[in-house]
C-alpha cells in the first residue's frame, strides 16, 4: 500500500512541475492581452491575475476585466488620485484603499498610535527607472498618505 501511495505523490509533483509558470503563461498571450493584463492587474488579486492568465481566449479575458468594474471602483476618488492610481503612483491624500490599488498589498505594515492618532507605514520593494529593487516608505495618519520615503 506504502509504494501505491509513493507512486500517486512522485505523479503529483510531476504534474506540479510540468504546470507552466506564470511568465510563461503571459509569454502566450497575444500581444492585446499582454497590455490589458498590464493595465488591469494591479486591480487584480493574485488568484485573479492566475485565472487571467489561465483563460483559453482574448474574449474571456476581456469579460472578466469587465466584470471587475474597474472606473466604477475608481469613481469614488478624487480625478488627482484616479490619475495617480493608473499611474501607479502614490501622491499624499490617498487613502490605503487608493493605495493599494496603486501598488498592491505591502510586504510588511508596521502599524502605531501616535498621541492616539492611527499611524502606520507601508514597505514595498519597487523597481526603480533602471530596473534596481529600491525600498519604498508609505506614510499614513488617520488612513491618508502623508508621505512616501525612498
Amino acid at each position: 500500500m506504502e509504494i501505491r501511495q509513493a507512486g500517486w505523490l512522485i505523479f503529483a509533483l510531476f504534474l506540479v512541475g510540468c504546470a507552466p509558470g506564470r511568465y510563461e503563461l503571459y509569454q502566450r498571450l497575444p500581444e492585446e492581452d499582454k497590455e490589458l493584463f498590464a493595465r488591469s492587474k494591479q486591480f487584480m488579486t493574485d488568484s485573479q491575475q492566475e485565472r487571467f492568465l489561465y483563460l483559453k481566449d482574448s474574449q474571456e479575458r476581456a469579460r472578466m476585466i469587465e466584470e471587475l468594474h474597474i472606473p466604477d471602483r475608481l469613481l469614488k476618488f478624487q480625478p488627482y488620485v484616479r490619475d495617480a492610481i493608473m499611474a501607479q503612483r502614490i501622491v499624499p491624500g490617498m487613502s490605503t484603499e487608493a493605495v493599494l490599488l496603486s501598488w498592491g498589498r505591502p510586504k510588511e505594515i508596521d502599524r502605531r498610535d501616535i498621541d492616539s492618532v492611527p499611524s502606520e507605514c507601508w514597505f514595498y520593494t519597487r523597481g526603480d527607472r533602471t530596473g534596481k529593487a529600491v525600498e519604498k516608505k508609505v506614510y499614513f495618519l488617520k488612513g491618508m498618505v502623508t508621505e512616501v520615503a525612498p
